[in-house]
């Protein structure tokens, strides 16, 4: 009975040696992400900045710059992860900036305008492999439309959140202020009603607004938007005046690195 359980024991032994070290599948079969290897020690930082990335339409549009290729994305999502960037939610970018919160080390935020189908159907399983938070700013029209209320709330599960682009996807600085109220105020109403939340963040529809745009964001309750001027988001910055990165394609990894590395980027 001892020789018994000795070998036992023994081949035991020798089929644990035999398994490939540290090898797990994840719960239900699927494998998930390669490891990601964190640099020893990292804690929260208080950073100069964070870069906002831009991206609208993700496809086979190699001429057109407000387009990125899916390989692109994937190699630019790829990158984000191996290099330990930390993409953050509006949420945690407004407590940086109002409050002084830290935020993990290499913080970016990840934000898609105008809420295209292939934000949900490429990008969005993308980013839940690599358990990425990001932003969808989509105008108050495509609700139901492009996107539908069921995929938005699987969007807004899986990590991105939902904000405010206008309701006709208009240019506010050419409006009138009623135009303009009427735009601000129907695209947060839509969004709050049929998601159940308090939208709070903007992003100007081509980039444009004017003083009577900013007073009526406030009054209807909006406390960060972002425009298309270049640059990071900083402690100081006027909170509805924020920059962001454009992503497209001429956008490489070399010009991606450039980005993220420091606010003075190249802009060419």
């Amino acid at each position: 009975m001892h020789r018994y359980f000795a070998l036992l024991a023994a081949a035991l032994f020798l089929l644990a040696a035999c398994s490939p070290a540290g090898e797990r599948t994840p719960t239900g079969g699927q494998a998930g992400p390669p490891a990601r290897q964190e640099e020893a020690g990292e804690e929260p930082v208080y950073p100069p900045g964070v870069p906002v990335l831009m991206y609208h339409k993700i496809g086979d549009e190699p001429n057109n710059d407000a387009v990125i290729s899916r390989e692109k994305f994937l190699e630019q999502m790829a990158y984000l992860y191996q290099n330990r960037y930390h993409p953050i939610s509006l949420e945690e970018l407004y407590a940086y900036l109002t409050r002084g919160e830290k935020l993990p080390p290499r913080p970016v935020v990840i934000t898609f305008d105008d809420g295209y189908r292939d934000t949900y159907e490429v990008a969005l399983p993308v980013l839940k492999q690599y358990g990425f938070k990001s932003v969808l700013f989509i105008p108050g029209m495509q609700v139901g439309k492009r996107l539908s209320r069921e995929e938005l709330l699987e969007m807004k599960a899986a990590g991105m959140e939902i904000a405010a682009h206008g309701f006709y996807h208009r240019s506010l600085g050419v409006l009138s202020p009623r135009e303009q109220e009427e735009e601000i105020r129907k695209s947060k109403e839509i969004l709050d009603q049929t998601l159940g939340q308090d939208t709070r963040f903007f992003c100007y529809p081509n980039g444009s607004y004017n003083q009577e745009t900013l007073r009526i964001l406030r009054e209807t309750g909006f406390v960060m938007a972002f425009t298309m001027e270049p640059g990071w988001a900083k402690p100081g910055d006027n909170l509805l005046a924020l920059k962001r990165i454009w992503m497209g394609n001429r956008i490489d990894l070399t010009r991606l690195q450039q980005r993220l590395a420091r606010e003075d980027y190249p802009r060419t």
